[in-house]
């Protein structure tokens, strides 16, 4: 009887430590699949601060530009 509840006992563990594994590589996947979607938005952001940067330079110049001509009206 000793021997069938050690047999038992280590096929079940087996059993679990494989399914442990199982799972221990499913969640490797899903964090290599976020990590490389993390990297991704990462790299989509750092396009918008450089395109956001771009269109304040561009903002900024059109409002010096603006204030400029309402300069030379007012100095009329």
């Amino acid at each position: 009887m000793n021997d069938k509840v050690a047999e038992t006992l280590a096929i079940n563990t087996g059993n679990m430590i494989a399914s442990l594994n199982v799972q221990v590589a499913k969640l490797q996947v899903a964090n290599k699949n976020q990590t490389e979607a993390i990297d991704e938005l990462k790299a989509e952001n750092d396009k918008l601060k450089i395109e956001n940067a771009a269109l304040r330079k561009k903002v900024k110049a059109n409002e010096s530009s603006a204030n400029n001509s309402n300069n030379k009206q007012d100095n009329k």
